[in-house]
Formats: C-alpha cells, structure tokens, sequence
C-alpha cells in the first residue's frame, strides 16, 4: 500500500510538471515509449484543465481568440497550479494573473473582463437563500419602524466597480449579439451581479445607489441612508428615492430580511 501511495504521488507530480521520476515505472513496449504512455495523461490534463477555464472566462477565450486562450492558459497553469479537489476554482487567480502579464489599458481591460466573468461564477455557486421578503411586507412596517430598520442581503449577490463596458461585452458574446466597441470611462461603473432562481442578472447603478446599497449590506439603518443620500438628494425627496431603492431590492429579490438597529 505505501508503495502504491508513493506511486501515485509521483503520477501527480509528472501531471504537474514537478518531477518526471515516475518513468523509471513506466514500462515501454514496441509500439510505445514509456514517456508517449504518460504524455497521454500529461497532455489530457492540460486539456481539461484548458476547457474547465474556458468555461469560466469563455467572454475572455471568445477576445483573445482560442490560439491565445490556450498559450495563456498553459502560462497560468505553471504559475498556478490546480490545488483544490474541484477544478471549479482552478481559475481564481486569473485575474490576478492578468495583472501580472499585461500592462497599460489592456491590462485594466484584460482583468476587469476576467473578475466580471468570476464574479458571475461566484454568484450562481452561491448558497441558496431561505425565504425573501416580500414587497407587500413593506405595507406591514409600521412607520415608526422606518428609521431603524437594517437590511440583510441574499449571499448571491455582489458588485464590481468597473471603468471597461466588459458587461455590455460579455453579455454580447454570450448572446451572440453585436460585440460593442471597448471603450473606458474616466470614473468606474458599479455593477450589481445577483442570482434569483437558475439565473444571473446584472445592472449598472448610479452613484447615489452603489453608495446606498453597500452602506445597507454594511448595517446602516434606513435613517443613516437618507442622512447620506442627501449629497445627491433634496431632503423633501430623500426618504422616498431611499424607500425606492429599497423595494427595487426587494423586488430583484436581493433582501432577504428586515431587522431593527
């Protein structure tokens, strides 16, 4: 068994490019050479390993273009090699790994197309929720209540703030769509990215409601937000733009609960 064991380390270890000790165990015949055997599995693991990131970046393979994908995707695999049982988290660190490899404004664009792409991953792997609340909950909140109130928020659901359109592109791609023209803005978007069943939706959010939306998963209490809100907001308008956006929370199903501070 402890021989067994140690050979199975060394397989590993040849898959991953750490040692090619195993051959000394690997029988050559005629018709094929001890290394042509294991280079079979050397190069099947690469492949799937190449296909499982395509998967998760696909918007990114579709830019690159294949030929590319898979000469980075090799690069990436020397850095990073696969660790966790799953290869649903093999690619992690790519946008990381972007970083590194690229520079200037392809970098930037390079990266924010790979996080977006992971973020969507992220968000439809995410735990399931339990029961939402209800926009006809509102109605049972009494007004009193309001300044105190603090909301939770689904798991599934998270944002990028973003200077590239790598939405709007990934999104066409996907669809098959018209790929729009890359362009950047001098100051980042924030997207909201969120599950609700079997599917991802996305939106852009102006300033007013990235700011409001992160105070609430932060704990602020509907009184802190409109506090806040009024940067943007006149005071006789501020509690209703906040009660708006909470029932367009409510209604992405994106609260889970309400709670008093």
């Amino acid at each position: 068994m402890t021989h067994l064991r140690d050979l199975q380390l060394r397989f590993q270890d040849y898959l991953i490019g750490k040692s090619e000790d195993i051959e000394a165990d690997i029988i050559s015949t005629e018709n094929a050479l001890a290394e042509h055997r294991l280079g079979t599995y050397y190069n099947a693991y690469r492949i799937r390993l190449i296909d499982c990131l395509a998967v998760d970046y696909s918007a990114l393979a579709h830019y690159l273009g294949r030929g590319a994908f898979e000469n980075l995707a090799l690069d990436y695999l020397r850095h990073y090699p696969s660790t966790h049982p799953s290869v649903r988290w093999f690619g992690q660190h790519l946008p990381a790994y972007l970083r590194d490899i690229y520079a200037g404004e392809e970098q930037e664009f390079l990266q924010e197309l790979a996080s977006y792409e992971w973020a969507q991953s992220l968000v439809f792997d995410a735990a399931d929720s339990e029961s939402l609340f209800q926009l006809e909950d509102m109605a049972q909140v009494p007004p009193e209540a309001w300044p105190e109130l603090t909301f939770r928020f689904k798991p599934a659901m998270l944002w990028l703030d973003l200077h590239w359109n790598v939405a709007l592109i990934e999104n066409a791609i996907d669809t098959g769509t018209e790929v729009p023209q890359a362009r950047r803005s001098d100051f980042p978007q924030r997207w909201l990215i969120w599950r609700r069943e079997l599917k991802t939706y996305w939106r852009s959010l102006e300033v007013h409601e990235a700011w409001a939306i992160e105070q609430a998963a932060e704990g602020a209490n509907f009184a802190a937000i409109c506090e806040g809100l009024l940067e943007w907001i006149d005071a006789e308008q501020v509690a209703l733009v906040a009660a708006g956006f909470l029932k367009q929370w409510i209604g992405d199903q994106l609260v889970l609960s309400l709670g008093k501070d």
